[in-house]
């Protein structure tokens, strides 16, 4: 699995166990929850109006070095530049281009429109038998398509995105759907209290729980459990324990579980900590544990789920807690059996960003670039920085990266089922390089308004706007 860009934590409710979830701990909860939401709406507001003006002014970012195919023109209004010719026999890749969401089929070479322009489509994703594609459609609730964009059909839900469990069945929200042979979504049931994350092969399930008695002043105090089961509904083992607590002078109090990622072939679990319930826009540490109750090894600080799990024991994470895209970013690689980390070593101060494994093991790509001490995001200071961004390989075994030529403006890599091809986003377009091309080649594009990237602090979720399937 790779996760190799920030994302939005999904604070879903943590369940109780033995008693009831109390007044207190349901209104701070929300609280918090309703100010992140203030404080991130407010600056992409500020964010989309510095893009506006920018663009009035004739603010924009200089041209394409990457432009080394030529692309078809679109198909119609609205609708993207693809080369499929270049995408043939590359499976399914699905796409969001100015928030519609499109799939470009590999085999047919047939661009298939998914949802309309202003269903504000996001986070696309297969399902792990390859035979569906889920995705977020704003504040009204998830899609579901075939893999090639046909047959769509809407689950209406308002908080949260679609997640594939295992077995291919869909969760949303607290519901879990069976996909139909015509593709229309079934509920079959819901999903266990304080459900978080699952291996990828299905072995294991993690769950966050808390036990808490009510004190005087609407204070509390309790304990929260990080717990892991075989099943959904499988017997639970407590891997980790955690007093927290609650009182109106001093807040809240305790290093809760954010977010966890449950390692396949029962390896153990990475999960990421939340201070006092505090702001973690700097980011969180996140340790590695192997066994129920095991003390708990801390590989680092990184901003948001920013790891990529290899299938030789080795992990790779984003470190680095500014805030700002520019600023002390490093990839580190870490051993799972020993829990110890090593930067990757360049020949420069350069940044290093974006750790993505191969699915064999064998490479891990990620990106380098210039760090920078501007402060301000204005489409222009953003474009360029990422325009330094170039892409590199590290092949297992060796420590002396290795350049990979043409890839100006690279970010988010990712690979293909087989290991044998690399795509990446560049230039607000989506780029392909395999084994029998000397240069990477534009697919897709745009993906965002060209002159009003959404960046937060310079960062910009391009993982979100596309998934590849092959």
């Amino acid at each position: 699995m790779t996760s190799s860009d920030v994302k939005l934590l999904d604070r879903r409710p943590l369940a109780e166990v033995g008693h009831p979830v109390t007044d207190a701990e349901a209104l701070i909860r929300e609280a918090k929850q309703r100010e992140r939401r203030r404080r991130l709406g407010l600056l992409l507001a500020v964010v989309l109006v510095i893009g506006v003006i920018a663009a009035l002014v004739g603010v924009v970012g200089g041209g394409d070095r990457n432009n080394l195919a030529t692309e078809s023109q679109p198909l119609g209004k609205g609708t993207p530049r693809v080369n499929a010719s270049a995408f043939h026999g590359q499976g399914n890749l699905a796409f969001v281009s100015l928030e519609a969401l499109f799939v470009l089929d590999g085999s047919t070479n047939k661009l298939t429109s998914v949802t309309d322009q202003d269903a504000a489509a996001s986070d696309p994703t297969f399902s792990p038998n390859r035979r569906w594609l889920a995705y977020s459609l704003g504040d009204s609730g998830a899609g579901i398509a075939r893999a090639d964009g046909g047959s769509p059909h809407t689950i209406s839900f308002t908080d949260g995105h679609p997640r594939w469990l295992p077995n291919s069945e869909l969760l949303v929200g607290d519901v879990i759907y069976r996909i139909s042979a015509t593709g229309a979504p079934q509920k079959v049931g819901s999903a266990p209290a304080g459900l978080i994350a699952w291996s990828s092969d299905g072995t294991e399930y993690a769950f966050v729980s808390r036990r808490i008695t009510k004190g005087p002043n609407d204070s509390f105090h309790g304990v929260e459990y990080l717990q892991v089961a075989d099943s959904l509904t499988g017997a639970r083992t407590v891997w980790r324990k955690t007093p927290i607590s609650f009182n109106p002078t001093t807040g809240f109090n305790g290093n809760v579980v954010a977010e966890v990622v449950v390692l396949t072939h029962r390896q153990g679990l990475l999960f990421w900590v939340d201070p006092d319930n505090s702001d973690v826009a700097d980011g969180m540490r996140v340790y590695e544990v192997r066994s129920p109750e095991a003390t708990p090894v801390d590989l680092g600080l990184t901003v948001g789920e920013n790891v990529s799990v290899g299938s030789s024991g080795v992990l790779a994470i984003g470190a680095g807690g500014s805030r700002y895209a520019w600023m002390t970013k490093s990839v580190e690689t870490c051993l799972l059996s020993t829990a110890r980390c090593s930067a990757v070593q360049m020949a420069t101060d350069e940044l290093t960003l974006d750790p993505a494994w191969s699915p064999d093991g064998r490479t891990l790509a990620f990106i380098e670039a210039e760090p920078s001490t501007v402060s301000n995001f204005y489409q222009t200071t953003v474009e360029k920085w990422y325009g330094t961004h170039h892409l590199w390989l590290l092949h297992a075994g060796s420590t002396h990266p290795v350049e990979v030529p043409y890839t100006f403006g690279a970010s988010t890599p990712v690979w293909s089922s087989d290991s044998k091809s690399l795509m990446y986003v560049s230039g607000d377009s989506l780029w392909l390089i395999t084994k029998s091309r000397a240069k990477p080649v534009k697919i897709a594009s745009p993906l965002f308004p060209p002159t009003a990237w959404p960046s937060c602090y310079g960062q910009i979720s391009w993982s979100g706007q596309f998934a590849w399937s092959k």
